[in-house]
């Protein structure tokens, strides 16, 4: 019979290094501050069709929304009206970035193709913008379920994790009195 196992690489590989970097990606936590390469690690954005390489480095000192999504969640985009009249009504002081991680297996090809079907195009969101195919974020906030939301307050402290979105004018949270 046949004898299989795992072979160890080769030291000149470059395998062990690029697994050590994956698992060196600490898992954030409420309370803690995102790591200083959070703001300076590069990301591909989806910008209405287009690619581009940048870091978020620009919402540094602002309250960053990273809004996580997959193809397949309605309500991830159902939200997203609402979304954008508080980005509007904050202006340069609220950011909520999408993000679509590697664990989706959504990739630039089926994002695209989505982004283009007829339910989607009938919400009317005009431009669309994504950080897609990302490794990173995956690690480090590990969401479980879309959408979510990871709130980092102006201090770059992961201030809450939600599963609603927040920023809905209709929302009336459940521990105030109707």
């Amino acid at each position: 019979m046949f004898s299989l196992s795992a072979q160890t690489p080769r030291e000149d590989s470059g395998v062990g290094e690029l697994i050590t970097r994956q698992s060196d990606i600490i898992p954030l936590k409420i309370g803690h501050k995102v790591p200083e390469e959070f703001w300076t690690k590069e990301h591909l954005f989806y910008i209405n069709g287009d690619t581009v390489r940048r870091n978020l480095q620009e919402y540094k000192g602002k309250l960053l929304i990273l809004d996580f999504w997959m193809i397949g969640c309605s309500k991830c985009f159902l939200h997203q009206k609402e979304i954008n009249y508080y980005k509007k009504l904050y202006g340069g002081e609220l950011a909520v970035i999408m993000v679509n991680g590697v664990k989706t297996r959504n990739n630039y090809a089926s994002i695209h193709s989505y982004l283009k079907n007829e339910w989607f195009q009938s919400l009317g969101l005009g431009s669309f913008s994504s950080i897609i195919e990302s490794t990173y974020l995956d690690q480090l906030l590990q969401p479980a379920g879309y959408p979510m939301y990871y709130w980092i307050n102006q201090y770059g402290i992961l201030q809450t994790i939600t599963y609603r979105n927040l920023l809905d004018r209709d929302y009336l949270a459940p521990f105030l009195d109707k």
